[in-house]
């Protein structure tokens, strides 16, 4: 059941993200990794914020909590719970300036959209990932049902999931109605996609735009607010009570607000990269210039060197979009521009399917795998730490093997699920470490991708972290695996339905996204932030995940890109710009651990010395190696995959 509601969830932000695919320039992982961040920290955050506002009225006041948790649940919980869902973009655009720069109004949107699905997903995994005991007989095409006196909670399967607009995880049904049931769509994702493009207004927009942009952040909390308040207390007036009727009449096309949001969001979206194409001319390819439209133009290169071509070349339109939204908002020397306009040029030369043959691209794709034992001990220890959380919500969330649940919950076993628990946050712990430790260089890039998202993995790791750690200690006090976490508190009132242990393994699934650092493209985002971690040769960079292992040579054949004489001088201390490759004798090693160009883009002297040792490790293997000159394009290459094997 758990894996339909997780499918549920990411469907819908994929079906947005398909329809907002002239415009976005955030790519399917990182939306995924929105997903999780509304998971585990937006929904941390309205939890904190839920209780230290319903346990702090009670004491002033002197009132029932449970009175309070019931009039806040329809008053200051909705707002509480719309600002959490896009609290992380807020604070990631007025960080970077290069996020402002970077990202349309679509992408606000898409964003927002992929945290609303992970905090919807947070209550339905909550409320109902411990109940595959109590569904009836199903399947994942059927689905599963679990009925409620005289009313039932549906799991859809997935004919019903794919058929269906923005299906939610779990629908709750009369038995008794007439009408065929179907997947409602899903309230928290349309919310949050709306207030995700009022955020993008207020950033992005004119002084009108903005005075829109503050009405989409406010609708969806009197939307949220007016649907709880005819859940919890319909007989009851205020302001609330008076807009409850004709906001539930317009709830009736809530399936056609997001499609109005992406319309508007690609219309504006749509005018801004055609005035930058305009006035960046060096941003666009040599058909482009000459008046063929931008799809003709790009499939050329696409489908040139088959397969490796289509995918760097859809990255490639994703960064060139990133760089003409700063348009207008950057100067003309602005390093992500400088890196487009490389990049077009290089794109221009590798155009032909003659480029691309015996290019040697099948030995070039190979990474070779760690050897020895040793090596892989991170990687098991990982799998393991994961056991008891992947049985608790794959297998054990289904009705057949539900009584893995019950299992991992018996007095035997539960102490080494505590015990793992407990190793899997030092691990988390361990891993935020990592990250922070590696975010210089990546904050230096010109892309803002590869830092935005080792910050969201950032912010989920110390969400679920978090989460684990209360777990553990509010559980423990409560008295065992089949006792609840805390007291009732609205941060969906989920969290005063689930069991101890199905929180914490919950907060425990995080660590899917927490592989070990040499592991890093399993969680979706080492291989994105090799893509974007070389300054001014973002595309080139690909070679060292094998794609475009040739597009980095030719680029490095490219000569000095059009900069000054005086430009390679002034960054690397030479008059010429840095061969393509060149053999040199191991006394070099020295010269590039010690460059200017290698201490610009890494800051601490302890991860230049990791970085030399992880180069001369493949040459201990007895690899074919080139020693870097710094600066050159083998060596940023070089660079990225190291620091997306860091992460």
């Amino acid at each position: 059941m758990t894996v339909l509601m997780m499918f549920a969830a990411c469907y819908g932000v994929w079906q947005l993200t398909m329809l907002a695919s002239a415009t976005r320039t955030v790519r399917m992982p990182l939306l995924i990794l929105g997903v999780v961040t509304g998971l585990y920290g937006a929904g941390m955050l309205a939890l904190g914020l839920q209780l230290a506002y319903t346990r702090g009225v009670a004491a002033l006041t002197g009132d029932s909590v449970a009175e309070i948790v019931r009039t806040a649940s329809y008053t200051t919980d909705p707002l509480i719970e719309e600002l959490a869902k896009v609290a992380p973009f807020a604070l990631l655009a007025l960080l970077h300036r290069k996020v402002r720069a970077q990202w349309g109004l679509t992408d606000f949107l898409l964003l927002g959209a992929a945290s609303g699905a992970g905090f919807a997903l947070v209550e339905q995994l909550l409320r109902h990932a411990g109940e595959a005991a109590n569904a009836g007989a199903g399947g994942p095409v059927q689905g599963w049902t679990i009925m409620r006196g005289f009313s039932f909670l549906q799991v859809w399967g997935l004919p019903d999931l794919l058929t269906s607009w923005l299906p939610t995880p779990v629908s709750y049904l009369d038995a008794f109605g007439t009408d065929t049931p179907s997947p409602d769509t899903n309230l928290h994702l349309v919310w949050s996609a709306l207030a995700g493009l009022g955020l993008g207004l207020l950033i992005r927009g004119s002084a009108l735009q903005r005075l829109a942009g503050a009405a989409l952040i406010v609708f969806p909390w009197l939307d949220h607010a007016a649907f709880n308040h005819d859940v919890v207390n319909p007989e009851e007036g205020g302001f609330i009570g008076v807009v409850a009727g004709p906001l539930a009449f317009l709830r009736h096309a809530l399936w056609l607000y997001p499609l109005i949001a992406l319309g508007a969001a690609t219309f504006l979206d749509r005018r801004t990269l055609l005035a930058a194409k305009r006035a960046w001319p060096d941003t666009l390819t040599e058909p482009e210039r000459a008046g063929r439209p931008a799809f003709a133009a790009l499939s050329g290169f696409a489908f040139a060197g088959l397969p490796w071509t289509p995918y760097p070349a859809w990255v490639y339109v994703l960064t060139r979009r990133a760089a003409l939204y700063g348009h207008g908002r950057t100067g003309e020397d602005d390093p992500m521009r400088r890196a487009v306009a490389e990049a077009t040029t290089a794109l221009d030369e590798s155009r032909s399917a003659e480029a691309w043959r015996g290019a040697g691209l099948r030995r070039r794709a190979g990474v070779t795998p760690p050897r020895g034992l040793k090596a892989y001990l991170p990687l098991l220890l990982w799998l393991v730490l994961l056991v008891p959380a992947v049985l608790y919500f794959l297998p054990g969330g289904l009705p057949t093997f539900s009584g893995v649940q019950e299992l991992l919950g018996s007095s035997f076993v539960f102490p080494l699920v505590m015990a793992g628990a407990v190793a899997g946050l030092i691990w988390l712990g361990w891993q935020l470490v990592v990250i922070v430790r590696r975010l210089r260089p990546l904050l230096a890039v010109p892309a803002a991708y590869g830092a935005v998202t080792a910050e969201l993995r950032l912010l989920t790791g110390l969400g679920s972290l978090t989460a684990a750690a209360s777990s553990l200690l509010l559980g423990l006090a409560a008295g065992g695996s089949a006792d609840r976490p805390i007291l009732p508190a609205h941060i969906l009132d989920a969290i005063s339905n689930t069991l101890f242990i199905a929180s914490l393994l919950l907060a425990m699934l995080a660590m899917v996204w927490f592989p070990p650092f040499g592991m890093a493209a399993l969680a979706g985002g080492g291989f994105e932030i090799v893509m974007t971690a070389a300054a001014g040769k973002f595309l080139a960079t690909l070679g060292a995940a094998g794609a475009m292992a040739i597009l980095a040579m030719m680029m490095g054949g490219s000569g000095s890109g059009g900069r000054g004489d005086d430009y390679w001088e002034e960054k690397y201390g030479q008059d010429d710009p840095p061969p393509r490759r060149e053999r040199i004798s191991d006394a070099n090693k020295a010269e590039l651990e010690d460059s200017g160009w290698l201490k610009n883009k890494i800051k601490d002297p302890q991860t230049r010395r990791d970085f030399m040792k992880w180069l001369e490790q493949g040459h201990k293997q007895g690899e074919a190696h080139e020693h870097l000159r710094p600066g050159s394009p083998e060596a940023e290459a070089k660079l990225a995959e190291f620091l997306a094997e860091m992460l």
